[in-house]
């Protein structure tokens, strides 16, 4: 199903707003039922098979839908939204029908006489539009807007009504009929049409088991047959409409198919389920067309106007109404009512498609209705379905003008041709209001949101070189015989079969994969009605040849297993195509193709070669023209000439001769393969990725198509500018087939580097060092690749490593500019202030207007606290950069750190300009100057406001040390908060920065233990040396000795429900490879020693090698900690094994949800560091994806050796 029908944009916004489930979002919707925009999301939500709704909200809707209140007012836009506010009514109605509700008679009462209302609003609103707003209440019109007297402007009036709205109102009116409490004949036809269908299509075990001899299934009219089974036996306690058992056994059927289609079990796929639907389409079709074949077009419009007439009269006069249905009179329906809905379930069907094929059969479905319409009824729809066809691909569907001209010259000169293209006229008009009501704001369209799969699917059938008839006959043809066929079997691998020739196979396997065949894993595919109709068109075209006989054809097909069942295909074709000459003795270039003498011995072939590799292309297009002028199916010759045209840059010739190709040989891969290719050269990706997907599955043998194909699915990722599903996606099927590339090729340069740009897009770094060192095994010496590894070496927080690359990497190429900022950040990084300097200054020399040097150059300057050189350098920067709103946000706050004087307007300067920023409650800068504004201002109330939202934003508390000197600040929360320091010095907190830390944040620094315990004070050290700083810039560091390290009994936080332990370590290096981690939490009650819990978790030498290196990580125990279960406090406690290990320890948080392991950041890189120099694949985009590098690579020899 097209993934766009859902995807709707006031759906989204709503579950943005916490509507979550069905039930919250159409609760939301009826609110606003006369908004077009609330109305169609909520037609949408009801229409998705895999949304579930409570009775109470089904019965809700079905009251609001059914006030024609909202209605207050008549105009030309009151059409469409009538039309839609039925359509949802009617859903929701179908809703109920399948649901376990029963209706009670008061409400169905009040629905019927709904529809009087309806029927007015319908007759206002066409009055509109037929004789304009001034004359809309003329007495002159009666109810079906017909006049009585002026029979002249009849042509003008007829063909003015929306005919769906009058159906609607008859299914309405006749579906609530049948929902009558006292009967039961809903039910039992639901039954049955399930079971009856799960035998039809052998869902039901069994149904084939013995499929060859004496097969069960009919050979002939099943789906009629079946249809008549089910009529059979219904009894109705008060009549029904003719048309409307028929019509109710349709939609059962098609609510089954699509719940099976769209089921988590894959009971069948939705391409089948559509199959299913169409045959059943034209089953019913077929049977009305067989009703009028001896009429003449329009011979029922005359009836037709009459009973429209007595129809709406009777739907206006309720009460009348219901006593018929009393008293034993069968309801009166429009003419050709069935008809109708058949067209109208395949025009929902088209709405919900993405297979071609689905078109196709809807567009024949509409032309032969189109010609055989009885009357302008029946004219409206098929003109609806074949412009909504037009509209979903208006080059595959251009002929339909023609069909309307065609069709039009058929009618007589008279009122039937005016009336045709008056109708035309309004359909159109109608149509088009639909389209931008379908293509705008409502819908995010087509393209967003999906797989790669259907994204594909969709491209794949816009831009395949065929006819409508082409892509049917192809859905509908045996793999084996090469011939469409009435009777399908879709096996378990998804390779169909004719049902006789799976009659004719002697072992039970899939003669194209060799899967074994399981009896119940069979799908029956009648085509029945399909094949019947479209059989003189298939016929015409080709698709099916005249029938030949063939020597002992029943006994020797498929004896064996081996295979040459292909080469027996292969004589049985020829047989044909002789067969074929014979008949037609005009067809000698036939003779021709099949006795050609041997390509590779042929002059002319040979000279095309010679030239085409001396690189002569022009004159090699001439030579290729000459040979098709004496052998003019050749298909390898095509393909020649699209690869010359290719190398001349004549991509719409190429196309030409590809298409020409691909229509003569289908299922030879190398067209596709090279169409696929010149698809990249475009950057159609999408469409690059469906042909080369198409070559492979033909057995393509090219040994770049998978680097081709994983450039196209890379390049097409790139499109996004946001990595989202589909560009995952798409990163995904690059690396597999980057993949088996390098299978057989594994030093392969592109497939290398590709794979290790997209490795560190998924934050793969080790996956992403393996393929750097693989492209550093072939040279050792490429800066740019050395400069990459040490990038990634950086994104893993290995930053002594990492200055070792950078160096060898400057060393190569000294005057690298990129090479050397990036060393300079990591020298910053690190805190290697006045290395950082030497490189900037470097570069500034060699690029005097390098901004990102002087941004960097003022934030070393500020970290050296240099404050009056940092604004210097950063007014340089906003010079060159003068649109950086956080530099200078930035160059404020070190403008304030400097300000002795006006203290309080300087401050309150500050806040003017910030919260003039409409981002600031998600930028992390803007908010900490802010808060540290306010504080100074005294005005702790926001300060505290954005204090909270920091930490909001960010699970490391680095930030907090930033604003630790403003104690009086920190006074004041404990006070806001209740904090008792007297309570929190038991536990070493003698500070308020430390107390509202441990209290308000559940942080317990390793600083306060220190406070109670003096014997830790040996292990104490400073953490300036590291790349990622503890948060209190010294921690306890343990190198050989390791004591038990217990921390005091914590209290146990009982407004949560449960929490989770946070550790701060830094492994810095593992000594032995016996070394563990113990951690251990016990839980106990100061009432009761008896009663206490433990639980360990321990790290040992696998996972703390993953963990070596890192710097400071947030490690979470793997399990909560329960406040409900009466214990009191909590102690964690840390044990390493002896001279095992060196190893920093920093806090221990109490935090509300598990986490994964996350770095923790460098205090100092939350303030200043916003801007993210990139890496070497973007810093140098057009160099490392050079398009020029990832084509051409398909070659002459390719096209040949296919």
């Amino acid at each position: 199903m097209n993934a766009y029908i859902y995807e709707n944009e006031l759906l989204l916004k709503l579950e943005k707003e916490g509507f979550i489930t069905p039930d919250e979002k159409v609760k939301e919707l009826l609110k606003e039922l006369t908004e077009i925009k609330y109305l169609f999301s909520l037609k949408l939500l009801f229409e998705n098979f895999q949304n579930n709704f409570s009775s109470q909200i089904l019965i809700n809707s079905l009251k609001a839908l059914s006030d024609p209140t909202q209605f207050d007012y008549y105009s030309k836009e009151s059409i469409i939204r009538l039309e839609l506010h039925l359509r949802t009514l009617v859903i929701v109605l179908e809703r109920i029908c399948f649901s376990p509700i029963i209706l009670s008679k008061e409400l169905r009462d009040k629905i019927y006489n709904s529809l009087t209302k309806f029927v007015e609003i319908h007759r206002k609103t066409t009055q509109v539009i037929e004789i304009g707003i001034d004359n809309n209440f003329r007495s002159s019109f009666n109810q079906f807007n017909q006049q009585k007297d002026n029979n002249n402007n009849d042509n003008n009036i007829i063909n003015k009504r929306n005919y769906n709205i009058d159906f609607l109102l008859v299914h309405l009116r006749d579906t609530l009929h049948s929902l009558r409490d006292d009967e039961t004949w809903f039910q039992e036809i639901l039954r049955r049409t399930k079971d009856i269908l799960k035998a039809l299509l052998n869902i039901s075990p069994g149904v084939l088991s013995i499929v060859a001899p004496g097969i069960t299934i009919s050979n002939d009219s099943s789906i009629l047959q079946m249809l008549s089974q089910l009529r059979q036996g219904l009894t109705f306690k008060y009549p029904v409409a003719s048309y409307y058992v028929d019509w109710r056994i349709m939609l059962i059927i098609q609510h089954n198919v699509i719940n099976w289609s769209e089921s988590d079990k894959n009971i069948i796929s939705k391409k089948f389920g559509e199959m299913i639907i169409m045959e059943h389409l034209w089953s019913y079709l077929e049977r009305e067309w067989i009703n009028i074949f001896d009429k003449t077009m329009l011979d029922s419009q005359t009836k037709f106007d009459e009973v429209s007439n007595k129809l709406n009269k009777a739907l206006i006069n309720t009460g009348n109404f219901l006593n018929d249905l009393i008293n034993g009179s069968e309801p009166l329906a429009l003419p050709d009512t069935l008809w109708f809905g058949i067209l109208d379930l395949a025009q929902n069907l088209i709405q919900r498609s993405t297979h071609t094929a689905t078109y196709g059969l809807c567009y024949y479905l509409a032309i032969e209705s189109l010609n055989m319409a009885p009357s302008s009824f029946i004219q409206f729809k098929a003109i609806e379905i074949l412009l909504y066809l037009n509209n979903i691909n208006n080059e595959l569907f251009s002929m339909i003008e023609i069909d309307f001209n065609q069709y039009a010259a058929k009618l007589d000169k008279n009122d039937s041709l005016i009336k045709f293209q008056n109708l035309l006229i309004f359909v159109k008009e109608k149509c088009q209001q639909d389209f931008n009501l379908l293509n705008g704001d409502i819908l995010l369209g087509k393209g967003k949101g999906k797989s790669l799969e259907q994204n594909t699917i969709f491209k794949k059938e816009e831009i395949l070189p065929s006819t409508i008839l082409d892509i049917i006959a192809n859905e509908i043809t045996c793999p084996i015989s090469n011939e469409p066929t009435n009777q399908l079997c879709i096996l378990k691998c998804q390779h169909v079969l004719s049902l006789n020739n799976l009659k004719k196979l002697k072992q039970k396997k899939c003669p194209k994969c060799r899967e074994k065949v399981e009896d119940n894993d069979i799908r029956y595919l009648p085509q029945n009605a399909i094949y019947k109709n479209l059989y003189s068109y298939l016929y015409d075209a080709g698709y099916i040849l005249p029938s030949i006989e063939f020597e002992d054809s029943s006994n020797n097909l498929y004896e064996n297993d081996s295979n040459n069942s292909e080469v027996d295909l292969m004589l049985t074709k020829n047989k044909k195509l002789i067969k074929e000459i014979k008949l037609n003795s005009n067809r000698f270039t036939l003779i021709q193709s099949i006795f050609q003498i041997t390509k590779s011995k042929n002059l002319t072939y040979q000279e095309v070669i010679k030239v085409l590799e001396e690189k002569k292309y022009g004159k090699a297009v001439l030579i290729c023209k000459k040979y098709l002028g004496n052998f003019p199916r050749s298909y390898t010759m095509r393909c020649i000439l699209a690869y010359a045209y290719r190398n001349l840059n004549s991509y719409k010739l190429a196309f030409l001769y590809l298409n020409e190709a691909i229509k003569l040989k289908r299922k030879n891969p190398i067209a596709y393969c090279i169409r696929g290719e010149i698809f990249f050269k475009q950057s159609i990706y999408e469409y690059a990725i469906f042909d080369l997907n198409i070559s492979i599955s033909y057995k393509l043998k090219v040994n770049n198509v998978y680097i081709l194909l994983g450039n196209s699915n890379l390049l097409e990722g790139e499109k996004s500018q946001e990595k989202n599903d589909y560009t995952i996606s798409c990163y995904n099927h690059a690396l597999k087939n980057y993949n088996k590339s390098l299978q057989n090729n594994p030093n392969n340069y592109i497939c290398l580097k590709n794979c290790a740009y997209i490795y560190e897009c998924q934050e793969k770094y080790l996956n992403t060092l393996e393929m750097l060192d693989k492209l550093l095994g072939i040279n050792q010496d490429d800066s740019l690749f050395l400069c990459y590894y040490g990038e990634i070496l950086n994104d893993l927080k290995r930053y002594n490593e990492s200055l070792i690359i950078f160096t060898k990497a400057s060393n190569l190429d000294p005057e690298n500019i990129h090479i050397l900022i990036k060393q300079a950040i990591t020298y910053y990084i690190i805190q290697k202030y006045d290395l950082a300097l030497l490189n900037l200054e470097k570069v500034i020399r060699m690029d005097p207007l390098n901004s990102i040097a002087y941004y960097y150059k003022g934030l070393t300057y500020y970290m050296m606290e240099k404050y009056s050189n940092a604004m210097i350098t950063l007014e340089k920067f906003m010079e060159l950069d003068f649109n950086d709103d956080l530099a200078n946000m930035l160059f404020y706050y070190l403008k304030d750190l400097l300000v002795d004087n006006n203290f309080e307007n300087w401050n309150n300067e500050i806040l003017l300009k910030i919260n003039q920023f409409s981002y600031i409650n998600s930028n992390n800068l803007l908010l900490l100057i802010r808060c540290k504004a306010y504080i100074k201002l005294k005005n702790y109330y926001e300060a505290n406001r954005d204090l909270n939202r920091l930490f909001e934003l960010n699970n490391n508390i680095s930030f907090i040390y930033l604003l630790q000197e403003y104690s009086d600040f920190w006074s004041y929360l404990c006070n806001y908060h209740g904090i008792n320091n007297e309570e929190s010095a038991k536990f070493g907190i003698i500070d308020e920065f430390n107390n509202y830390l441990y209290n308000e944040k559940k942080v317990y620094l390793i600083s306060n233990l220190l406070n109670s315990n003096k014997k830790f004070s040996k292990f104490l050290e400073n953490d300036s040396d590291s790349g990622n700083q503890s948060s209190s810039e010294k921690a306890i560091t343990f190198k050989g000795e390791m004591p038990s390290i217990g921390f005091p009994k914590l209290f146990n936080n009982k407004k949560l429900s449960s929490h989770f332990i946070t550790w701060k370590i830094n492994i810095k290096k593992i000594l032995s490879e016996e070394c563990f981690v113990k951690f251990t939490i016990i839980e106990g009650n100061d009432n009761d020693n008896s009663n206490t819990l433990s639980r360990e978790h321990v790290l040992k030498y696998d996972d703390i090698l993953k963990l070596e290196g890192l710097g400071w990580i947030e490690y979470t125990l793997p399990f909560s900690i329960l406040t409900d279960n009466n214990m009191e406090w909590i102690q964690p406690s840390i044990d390493m094994k002896n001279h095992s290990i060196i190893m920093q320890i920093d806090y221990v948080q109490f935090v509300t949800s598990e986490r994964q392991t996350i770095y923790a950041t460098k205090m100092g890189h939350f303030l200043p560091i916003h801007k993210l120099y990139p890496n070497i694949p973007e810093a140098f985009k057009d160099k490392y994806f050079s398009k020029k590098e990832m084509e051409n690579l398909i070659n002459l020899k390719d096209i040949i050796n296919n």
